[in-house]
């Protein structure tokens, strides 16, 4: 059983929420073409800053669970994320397909709107079944034992 301070559980539970919030926007982003990405600055802003938020979200997750299971946090976003495969909760597999996305933190910052373009539609496309893992696992399998612990302690038998 992963060994999680209160202050810990409620930071997970507070990403955990805001990281849910933002999956919900999977559909209204899938629907970006590339005219509207190069031309309206306001929706290249939000689809920027919404893939920011889900990756920042996923590293934060990923440093408390690290943390709370004595793993030291690696140097880099990649390996932070790539070590959630190390743990008891994820396989290596997991580990590799949620920290191929931590280089987006520094595409859509630094490269031509092109590039950035193809990294954020691949993005799109591919990546809501491993953060929609990621939610559904800290949910069933770190947050949840608390509660059925704290439920059977409330229980009269």
């Amino acid at each position: 059983m992963i060994s999680i301070s209160k202050e810990s559980r409620e930071r997970l539970i507070k990403h955990i929420d805001f990281l849910e919030s933002e999956l919900e926007d999977y559909p209204l982003f899938a629907k970006m073409t590339w005219k509207e990405y190069k031309d309206i600055k306001e929706k290249r802003r939000n689809v920027e800053r919404w893939i920011e938020n889900i990756v920042n979200s996923s590293i934060d997750l990923a440093k408390i669970i690290l943390s709370s299971e004595g793993i030291s946090i690696p140097e880099t976003y990649r390996e932070t994320l790539f070590g959630l495969g190390g743990t008891r909760y994820f396989n290596e597999r997991f580990g590799g397909d949620i920290s191929r996305w931590s280089y987006l933190r520094n595409i859509v910052a630094h490269q031509y709107l092109d590039i950035r373009w193809d990294a954020i539609k691949k993005f799109i496309a591919e990546s809501q079944p491993v953060y929609s893992k990621l939610v559904k696992v800290i949910k069933d399998k770190i947050l949840k034992p608390k509660a059925r612990r704290e439920n059977r302690k409330g229980v009269k038998g």
